[in-house]
């Protein structure tokens, strides 16, 4: 098993859809194939996320997606790769408790949400939604990435000001901004990358962040380009369960480019054009959608089902996938 010390990278990682079978039990066969088929595109591996229904998981079942996720890397060559979970849950003890198990599963770093049932109270008590954080990060085994993301959190959205202040936590690694809001991540890439933060904290990230940077990610790939400009470390992008190897080729291009190289900047900015027009398809068809492209384009079974509430995917959706994404379907087999 891949020891804790394994290092997040920058760069492209995905958060893998959780391939469910008809009985609605988890399909961990193909499961291992996604998970074994996107390390092979280099891309970063997040489990248990929104597009892997962590909440519709069951204790075990999450720790099962964990150990399967982890198994897939060592016995396929990768067992230096870090694995990051999912470990929200409906309180902090709830959260620390299933992060303790994730660790135990095999995960190497935790991403945490904050819990939005009680939005209509906590919302408003901005102390205990940092608190929330604080005593999640104070007593995780493993390190914490804060995931921001109004839409499954019932509208609660970190400001920088908070997450500036919980980035100076010594447990905690990152953010996953899914709030589309560059500006807010580039303020918090000025706190983490600035030399006073790295003084007190680079030994830390050096330990759990394999550039030694704190790890800024929007949780979109279709604004990769400008987030790099403002100083993001590389994105965390669901659309990347379907695309890896374009969401791979943008990245590094644009690395070129933002670097001087004005041709590969030229061919970012073309790519990205791309890549936005797809990220919003996959948006628009949401988990199910995506395990249905996954169905589709890249081996049948591999998406599977998804678990009521979520429905099965509607033939409108069915229709929008298959013809507005093969066009970028083609481009990914190219690669």
């Amino acid at each position: 098993m891949t020891q804790a010390s394994a290092a997040w990278p920058n760069g492209i990682s995905v958060p893998l859809t959780t391939p469910f079978k008809a009985d609605e039990t988890v399909d961990t066969e193909a499961l291992a194939a996604q998970v074994v088929r996107l390390a092979k595109a280099g891309v970063g591996i997040v489990l248990l996320g929104t597009n892997g229904e962590a909440s519709h998981l069951s204790p075990a079942e999450r720790f099962l997606v964990i150990q399967t996720g982890r198994k897939a890397l060592d016995d396929n060559g990768f067992a230096d790769r870090p694995l990051l979970a999912g470990t929200g849950g409906g309180s902090a003890a709830t959260t620390i408790g299933i992060t303790i198990e994730a660790k135990k599963a095999g995960a190497t770093h935790a991403i945490v949400i904050i819990p939005g049932y009680f939005s209509f109270a906590m919302g408003r008590d901005r102390a205990a939604v940092v608190a929330f954080f604080k005593k999640v990060m104070d007593e995780s085994p493993l390190p914490v990435m804060i995931y921001n993301f109004p839409g499954a959190a019932a509208g609660i959205d970190l400001n920088s000001d908070e997450l500036i202040e919980l980035s100076n936590h010594p447990n905690c690694f990152g953010a996953k901004l899914t709030c589309a809001m560059i500006g807010k991540g580039q303020r918090l890439a000025a706190h983490t990358q600035s030399k006073d933060y790295l003084a007190k904290h680079g030994q830390y990230l050096q330990s759990v962040s394999a550039s030694g940077a704190f790890q800024v990610l929007p949780g979109f790939s279709e604004s990769l380009v400008p987030a790099l400009l403002a100083r993001h470390t590389g994105c965390i992008t669901g659309t990347g369960n379907v695309f890896p190897k374009t969401m791979q080729k943008l990245y590094t291009t644009a690395l070129k480019g933002l670097a001087g190289d004005q041709t590969a900047l030229a061919e970012a900015m073309i790519l990205q054009d791309r890549v936005a027009r797809s990220d919003y398809i996959i948006v628009k068809a949401g988990i199910q959608g995506t395990k249905h492209a996954l169905d589709h384009f890249v081996q049948k079974g591999l998406g599977g089902y998804a678990r009521l509430p979520l429905g099965p995917v509607s033939p409108d959706v069915v229709k929008m996938v298959e013809e507005d994404l093969k066009e970028d379907w083609e481009y990914e087999c190219s690669l």
